[in-house]
C-alpha cells in the first residue's frame, strides 16, 4: 500500500482565521490540516517579512545531479535487468563499485 501524496497547504490559508478573526492558532492549524509547530513557523515568518516570507524559494540545485554519469548508468542497467534484482542489491553493487572507482558516494 503506497503513501498518499502530500498536498501543498497555503500557509495564508491556514493564517488567516488566526490574524483576522482570532481564531487560535492550534485550531486553525488543525483545520487546515497542519501541525502546530509548522503554524508557529510560518506565523513567526509572516511577522518577520509579511506574505512574501511564506512563498518557497525554488532550489538551487533542481535539475542537476551529483552522481556521475558512469554511476547514473549503471544503476540504470542493473535496474533494468530481468528478473529484476531488489533495490538493496542494487544498492550494495553500485556502493562496492562507487568505492573501488573513488565516486562520490
Amino acid at each position: 500500500m503506497s503513501t498518499p501524496a502530500r498536498r501543498r497547504v497555503d500557509p495564508m490559508t491556514v493564517l488567516r482565521p488566526h490574524l483576522e478573526r482570532g481564531v487560535p492558532l492550534a485550531r486553525a492549524a488543525a483545520a487546515g490540516g497542519v501541525s502546530v509547530r509548522t503554524a508557529r513557523r510560518w506565523l513567526a515568518a509572516y511577522r518577520a517579512g509579511g506574505p512574501a516570507a511564506l512563498t518557497r524559494c525554488p532550489r538551487v540545485d533542481r535539475g542537476t545531479r551529483t552522481l556521475p554519469t558512469e554511476c547514473v548508468e549503471l544503476i540504470e542497467g542493473l535496474a533494468l535487468r530481468r528478473p529484476p534484482p531488489s533495490t538493496a542489491h542494487i544498492h550494495r553493487t553500485v556502493t562496492a563499485i562507487a568505492a573501488q572507482r573513488g565516486w562520490p558516494g
